[in-house]
Parts: C-alpha cells; sequence; structure tokens
C-alpha cells in the first residue's frame, strides 16, 4: 500500500473513531466508546512502524508538507496557553472545593484529588521541557 493510500485511510478511518467517540459520549453507549478504543489501539502500531514517513503520508497534491513553521509556532503558543489555562482552572475549582470543605465534606477529595491531578500534570510538563531540551 503506497503512502498516500495508507494516509487517506488513516483520515478516513481517524473521522470514523472520532465519530464513535462523540456518538457514545452523546447517547451514553460504553460500547460505543470501547469499539473506537480498541480501533485507535489496532491503529497504533501502523503509525508507529510508519512513523518516520507520516511526513510523505500528508503532503499536499503539488509535493509540499501542509505544515510550516508558522504553523508549529502557533501550536506550540496555543497549546502553552491552553495548558497554563486549564491548570489555572483546575486549581481554582480545587481551592472553591476545599474551601467549601464544611458545608461539602464528601467534596474535599475531589478537590485533594484535583490538586494531586495538577501536581502530576506539571511535573510531566517539565520532564517533557527538560527531555526536549536536551534532545533538541
Amino acid at each position: 500500500m503506497n503512502l498516500k493510500t495508507l494516509g487517506n485511510a488513516l483520515k478516513i478511518t481517524s473521522g470514523f473513531i472520532t465519530a464513535l467517540w462523540v456518538v457514545g459520549l452523546i447517547v451514553g453507549n460504553i460500547y460505543l466508546v470501547l469499539l473506537a478504543i480498541i480501533m485507535l489501539i489496532i491503529i497504533i502500531p501502523v503509525v508507529y512502524l510508519k512513523r518516520d514517513k507520516i511526513d510523505e503520508m500528508f503532503k499536499g497534491k503539488d509535493d509540499h508538507i501542509v505544515e510550516d513553521e508558522r504553523t508549529h509556532l502557533i501550536n506550540e503558543k496555543a497549546s502553552n496557553m491552553a495548558f497554563g489555562i486549564s491548570l489555572a482552572i483546575i486549581i481554582y475549582v480545587a481551592v472553591v472545593i476545599v474551601a467549601l470543605r464544611n458545608s461539602y465534606p464528601q467534596l474535599t477529595l475531589a478537590g485533594y484529588t484535583l490538586f494531586a491531578v495538577t501536581a502530576l500534570f506539571l511535573v510531566i510538563y517539565f520532564l517533557s521541557r527538560v527531555y526536549y531540551g536536551r534532545k533538541y
């Protein structure tokens, strides 16, 4: 199978898996979500084996790669902004939940869990920054 055909098959399969996720979540059917997860697990080895040729799979008609440095910069800035805002919201919600522990004691564990998740996100972020800082 040539790379263009594989790229198109991956795009179609990805769209189908996304549709399964969305329909499964809207309808509340866990079997659709599990089917999407199983399909994703099946696709991962194919993508991993062709990881060095992914750029060739998704080239445009005139053999130019669709992404450029500007796209990478925009994605980097957007992901950093989304990450920071998400962490701030999670911390804010955790503080509010823990502050209301006298009124709603059943939610205290959820607040502490949000603090732990935030700490885990920060550890993963800083470890990946160190790793990629050394790699590049």
